[in-house]
């Protein structure tokens, strides 16, 4: 591999990296213990293992599109990316943050989206590419149904 393509994959991997840590910038909230015990869901440890997979899968689909190319021959192909990693980083500040699950619902919502409109980019420069976001258009909708049904719950258990 020539170092030009490898070069590429270093802001990706930082990106990637930066919005994980961003993402577990929130402490967890004494009230998410209490949805813990209340319903089904997942532990942070699994939430964060989802999200390091979120990130790593897309951005290995994204470098295996931009590695050959410049970012001006694929500028809605990265603006699809960068609206994935930007939809995927604001969940914790509204899930974990500012405490409202129905936000955090809204905007895994938003992130399915921009997952399957990444998708359907990545799939005309590289089928791989496509096919790597799949997973990830699972988990976001899987975290959606999981984040309405927090909602539930929290408004049950939380706010009576």
């Amino acid at each position: 591999m020539n170092a030009d393509k490898l070069a590429k994959l270093v802001p990706i991997t930082f990106l990637s990296i930066g919005a994980f840590g961003l993402n577990n910038l929130f402490q967890i909230p004494d009230w998410y213990d209490k949805l813990l015990q209340e319903a089904w869901t997942l532990s942070f440890t699994q939430v964060d293992i989802a999200e390091i997979a979120l990130y790593a899968v897309s951005g290995l689909a994204f470098w295996l599109i931009w590695k050959d190319r410049s970012l001006s021959d694929i500028t809605w192909t990265a603006f699809a990316y960068f609206s994935v990693i930007l939809f995927a980083s604001v969940w914790s500040l509204l899930f974990f943050g500012l405490q409202s699950p129905l936000a955090a619902f809204a905007d895994m919502i938003a992130l399915s989206a921009a997952i399957a409109i990444a998708m359907a980019q990545f799939f005309k420069f590289n089928r791989l590419s496509g096919f790597l976001m799949v997973p990830c258009l699972v988990g976001a909708l899987f975290f959606a149904v999981n984040n309405y049904h927090l909602y539930q719950v929290y408004t049950e258990v939380i706010n009576p």
